[in-house]
């Protein structure tokens, strides 16, 4: 090193030298960019119930950035969420995305085929738009969750705290972030996704990142998953047939007396959901048999119309 490069090192900051070395750190934890990878798999798959057409969701790029820089970006974003990380509202993740991502989302929701070219406005979203941004937020959070647990052995709980909010590095501003950048394809048009967590968020990982990917994954073993087949197949699991949901206070709540008539926006001959963990799977008809009530299936839930409706609700 010459005397000048020298001297332009020690001018360096200290965010400097370590940025210039995220780059190292990124590498010692290898097992990261899988987990990413999982869970734009896991995101990419959830939308084939919601949107017409192929969708592709995938990972751009996954880099180490100053979390101050983040915080413009994220300002910059069309809509942004924080999240807090493991419980500690001082660290913070944030997932943000750009007008093209929720416009490339919105067509596929409403049934785009790709003939007409890719609509693009510069202007601040509305309140539906903002809302499918959300819905999708909470889609990449659950599965980057799951993602974590499942191949890193970790818990990663994020919990949605404001939008516009802090984003990765809590208060420390000259903190770093682990970034994930994923792209959203569909129907010619595509737009991105970011995901940034506290550099301080991932160190109680770093044996568990650490690991290689490929040997991280043991291989199968036959008898093993057959047992495995059989045990999920015998899963026992809640079904629950709900009539009508309706919206109350807490105020209403507390005046229920015993005996008190609840009134519910439902008709004799109206279908029944029938769910499953929270999920609903069909449409029923409800019957009478040897003095019991009885459902008889009657269609698919449409969760592209579920999805959309519970859009426009909120």
């Amino acid at each position: 090193m010459n005397m000048e490069g020298a001297t332009d090192f020690a001018s360096q900051g200290v965010r400097e030298r370590l940025l210039s070395g995220g780059g190292p750190s990124l590498e010692r934890m290898p097992l990261l960019r899988p987990v990413f990878d999982a869970m734009a798999s896991e995101v990419q798959e959830s939308m084939y119930g919601v949107a017409e057409g192929a969708m592709q969701f995938i990972v751009d790029s996954t880099t180490l950035a100053r979390a101050s820089d983040m915080a413009a970006e994220s300002e910059r974003a069309a809509v942004a969420l924080s999240y807090s990380v493991n419980g500690d509202a001082n660290v913070k993740a944030v997932i943000g995305a750009d007008r093209r991502f929720v416009f490339t989302l919105l067509e596929g929701l409403f049934g785009s085929d790709g003939s007409e070219p890719p609509f693009e406005a510069e202007r601040e979203l509305t309140a539906i738009e903002t809302r499918v941004g959300m819905l999708a937020f909470a889609r990449v959070a659950k599965s980057l969750q799951a993602a974590f647990a499942s191949l890193a052995g970790a818990t990663l709980a994020l919990e949605p705290m404001e939008s516009r909010g802090e984003p990765a590095g809590g208060a420390r501003k000259n903190g770093f972030c682990v970034t994930c950048r994923c792209r959203l394809r569909a129907f010619g048009a595509e737009g991105e996704l970011f995901v940034a967590i506290p550099r301080a968020a991932l160190d109680p990982f770093r044996n568990a990142l650490s690991q290689d990917a490929s040997s991280s994954a043991p291989s199968p073993d036959p008898h093993w998953a057959k047992r495995m087949k059989e045990r999920v197949t015998e899963t026992e699991v809640m079904l629950s047939a709900v009539m009508e949901k309706t919206d109350l206070t807490l105020a209403d709540v507390a005046r229920f007396e015993v005996g008190q008539i609840i009134e519910l926006p439902v008709s004799p001959t109206g279908l029944v959901a029938l769910m499953c963990e929270g999920q609903s799977l069909f449409w029923c008809e409800i019957g009478q048999k040897d003095g019991s009530y009885t459902i008889r299936i009657d269609d698919f839930v449409d969760q592209q119309q579920e999805f959309i409706e519970d859009v426009l609700r909120g």
